[in-house]
């Protein structure tokens, strides 16, 4: 059931994400969103599956590594990593179709699967600002 066009939107919400993470890099919220990604997931790899309606129905997955201040796509296909990422198609779609709601406002992005990866602090910036 993986869609051909899948990929294309999860790649082109990762390049809005990382085009708002660029962005905003200077603001409160993203800066220590980055700054504490940078020390604590620089390197990490997560498990991404991708559903239509049921989170628990995925149909796609892929792997994602955070690298040096960016969310890289690693490879597609069932990860060895663990899941920490469930998104669905509906999401990606509006990504992709709204990129500049995304860029400026950075917060409206499902950081929900970093945050839990996050010290406290920086946790509870984001929850503030969501």
């Amino acid at each position: 059931m993986a869609d051909k066009n899948i990929y294309d939107l999860f790649k082109g919400t990762l390049d809005v994400t990382n085009e708002a993470l660029e962005k905003n890099r200077d603001s409160k919220v993203i800066g220590t969103l980055i700054s504490a990604a940078d020390k604590t997931l620089n390197g990490h790899k997560a498990g991404v599956e991708i559903y239509a309606e049921d989170p628990d129905k995925p149909f796609d997955y892929f792997t994602v590594r955070y690298l040096d201040g960016k969310i890289e796509l690693y490879a597609r296909g069932k990860s060895e990593h663990d899941t920490e990422w469930k998104v669905s198609k509906d999401y990606l779609q509006s990504v992709v179709d709204e990129p500049q709601k995304y860029i400026d406002n950075p917060t409206k992005l499902n950081f929900d699967w970093l945050k839990v990866r996050l010290p406290d602090s920086a946790r509870s910036l984001l929850d503030k600002a969501s």
